[in-house]
C-alpha cells in the first residue's frame, strides 16, 4: 500500500523481498514485484533454527519498509501488509510523544551512567529524511557535563546515523509515519551534578527513573509515582504529561552524611597529624611550653573544615529528628544549601595560587 493523506491505496510493480534472519544464517529467500493491485505471494519451507524470523520488506524511494514477522502457516490481509511512503527533506514536524530519563548509582569512581530514551512521532503521510549532514531528521540536547555518549543498539537506528558532538545528539535515519524509538547512553560524572535536562519541545509523556534513593528532581511538573524495577534494580519514578517546551528538569544528589563524616573524619586526621609534629617540633625546642591541639571547629581551623563539619551535624541532626515535618524539611534544605554555597565558595579560595 501507498500512504498518502487521504489513506492507503494499493501499488504495483514495487519490488519485495522474503527474508530469514537466524542465529545459524540470514538472508534473502525469494523475491518479486507487485501486481497492478499490489498483491504479492510467497511459498516457502521453515528450515533451521527454530528461532529464526520471517519477513518481507519493500523498497520505495530509496527507503526500505517491513511487514511484521510471518508467525502463521498461512499470512494474508493485514498480517501481511506492507505501507510505502513518499519521502521529503522538507521540515515536516516530527513530535516527542515520550521522554524517558534514567539515571544510574554511582561506580567508584563516582560516575554515573544515564540512559535517555525518545519515542519520536510523525504524523504526517511521508518519510522525513535528512536533507544534508549540517540537516538532522531530529535533534536533542545532552546535559552539560555529559561524556562517552553511545548510541544503545537496539537494531531501530544505525549507529552511523547518529552524531553527538558539542553537547548535542542528531538523528539523521529517515523517519516514517508512525513512531520510531532513539535510545542513547552516557556518563555523568560526579562533578557535574546538579544535572539539567532542557526540554526543548512539547512532550507527551516525560519519565524520570532514579536508582539513587536520595536523588532529587524538580521541574516540569513532575510528580513522584510507585517506584519501579528493572534487571533487578529499584528506581523511584517521576512522571509528568503535555510537558510545554520551555521546561527544564533538574536532578541533584545531596551531600550524604556518610560523605560528609568520611571527609570530615579524614580532615580531623590531617589537622591532628599536622598538630602532633607540630608539638613534638615546639616540645622539642622548648620542652616546658604545652601548646594545645589544633580542634577542627575551633576559629583557627581552616574554612573548609569547619564547614564540613556544620554539614555533618547538621545532618545528623536531621536524620535524628522523631518528626520531619514540611516546615522542618524546608529549613534543613534551606540551611543546607546556604553551607554548600559557602564551602564552594572556600574551596575555591583554597584553590587560589598563593
Amino acid at each position: 500500500m501507498h500512504g498518502e493523506p487521504k489513506g492507503p491505496r494499493s501499488i504495483g510493480n514495487v519490488r519485495v523481498v522474503l527474508h530469514r534472519v537466524g542465529p545459524d544464517r540470514a538472508g534473502p529467500l525469494d523475491s518479486m514485484l507487485t501486481d497492478a493491485k499490489g498483491r504479492y505471494h510467497f511459498r516457502y519451507t521453515p528450515s533451521g533454527s527454530p528461532e529464526a524470523i520471517y519477513f518481507v520488506s519493500a523498497s520505495y524511494d530509496g527507503i526500505a519498509y517491513f511487514s511484521i514477522p510471518l508467525r502463521e502457516p498461512v499470512t494474508r490481509g493485514e498480517d501481511a501488509q506492507i505501507t510505502v511512503f513518499d519521502t521529503t527533506s522538507s521540515a515536516v514536524p516530527i513530535h516527542v510523544l515520550g521522554h524517558h530519563i534514567i539515571l544510574g548509582a554511582p561506580n567508584p569512581q563516582g560516575r554515573r551512567e544515564a540512559v535517555e530514551v525518545f519515542e519520536l512521532g510523525n504524523d504526517t503521510s511521508v518519510t522525513r529524511v535528512s536533507g544534508s549532514a549540517h540537516r538532522p531528521v531530529w535533534e536533542g540536547a545532552l546535559p552539560r557535563g555529559a561524556t562517552d555518549a553511545k548510541l544503545n543498539p537496539t537494531g531501530e537506528i544505525a549507529p552511523n546515523a547518529v552524531s553527538f558532538a558539542n553537547g548535542r545528539v542528531r538523528l539523521f535515519a529517515p523517519l516514517s509515519p508512525g513512531s520510531r524509538q532513539v535510545s542513547y547512553a552516557y556518563q555523568i560524572p560526579k562533578n557535574a551534578l546538579p544535572v539539567t535536562y532542557p526540554v526543548e519541545q512539547p512532550t507527551g509523556v516525560l519519565e524520570v527513573l532514579l536508582e539513587e534513593p536520595r536523588a532529587k528532581v524538580a521541574g516540569a511538573g513532575l510528580a513522584e509515582v510507585q517506584p519501579t524495577t528493572a534487571s533487578g534494580r529499584a528506581f523511584r519514578r517521576y512522571l509528568a504529561q503535555n510537558v510545554s517546551g520551555q521546561a527544564a528538569v533538574q536532578i541533584d544528589i545531596p551531600f550524604a552524611v556518610e560523605d560528609a563524616r568520611s571527609r570530615f573524619l579524614f580532615a580531623i586526621a590531617i589537622v591532628s597529624t599536622l598538630a602532633m609534629l607540630g608539638a613534638v617540633f615546639y616540645a622539642a625546642r622548648r620542652p616546658r611550653a604545652f601548646a594545645p591541639a589544633l580542634a577542627p571547629h575551633s576559629a583557627h581551623a581552616p574554612a573548609t573544615e569547619v564547614l564540613l563539619h556544620a554539614i555533618a551535624q547538621l545532618d545528623a541532626r536531621f536524620e535524628q529528628s522523631d518528626v520531619a515535618t514540611d516546615d522542618g524539611r524546608a529549613e534543613y534544605e534551606a540551611e543546607r544549601a546556604r553551607l554548600k554555597s559557602r564551602l564552594a565558595d572556600a574551596l575555591a579560595e583554597e584553590r587560589q595560587p598563593g
